[in-house]
């Protein structure tokens, strides 16, 4: 709820600024100075919420205490990907020498609040993968839940576990993002075991020769 909360009023200061600075820009009423001085205070309180939003108490308490912090590849292209373009904008904003410069520091601070909340998400360790009784729970953007039911093979090949559906549909886990690798090796391979999942005769001799390792 709290986080809700913090998502809900960190888009309204967004939306709000927004439209303080574009009726400033058809009806002028205040200096860049002053334009500028109100942004930095609604950033502040942006950045606030958005840092909020993923530290609340509620939140972390809902957080399993023994989990794999995953952080993939992906997860930063994606991250550095979405920096880069607000602050490309920011730059080519400030560079226009028009009156939209006003809206460049509006760039800045969601970029900046994109790389604060990605530097949280790491040291929290907020991206992770987690094995539960009967499924496994993988959180990277979102949440994806991999039940033992619904699979029909475990392949293990090249550093990477693919689950594979009864729909034939896929999920993978690349070992190599996973910190504490030889727990989490001993914990899947555990968890194939005692869900009776089907595991390829190559994958299993090949997990059992990491583990002895």
């Amino acid at each position: 709820m709290k986080s809700a909360l913090a998502s809900i009023g960190k888009n309204l200061i967004l939306i709000g600024v927004l439209f303080f600075s574009a009726l400033n820009y058809f009806a002028p009423s205040y200096s860049w100075k002053e334009i500028v001085s109100a942004q930095i205070l609604a950033g502040l309180a942006y950045v606030f919420l958005g840092c909020y939003e993923y530290l609340n108490a509620s939140y972390k308490a809902s957080l399993p205490i023994q989990r794999y912090p995953y952080f993939t590849s992906s997860f930063f292209m994606f991250r550095a990907l979405k920096v880069g373009v607000f602050l490309s904008f920011a730059i080519l904003l400030l560079l226009s020498g028009s009156k939209v410069q006003y809206l460049a520091p509006i760039c800045f601070i969601i970029a900046g609040t994109e790389m604060v909340i990605t530097v949280l998400k790491f040291r929290k360790g907020l991206c992770f993968v987690n094995i539960y009784a009967n499924y496994i729970l993988i959180l990277q953007q979102r949440a994806m839940k991999v039940f033992a039911s619904e699979l029909m093979i475990v392949e293990f090949r090249h550093g990477i576990f693919y689950f594979i559906k009864k729909n034939h549909k896929s999920l993978q886990i690349n070992l190599e993002h996973i910190h504490e690798k030889d727990h989490f090796l001993q914990s899947i391979h555990t968890w194939i075991v005692r869900n009776h999942v089907m595991l390829s005769e190559e994958s299993r001799h090949k997990i059992e020769e990491l583990i002895t390792h």
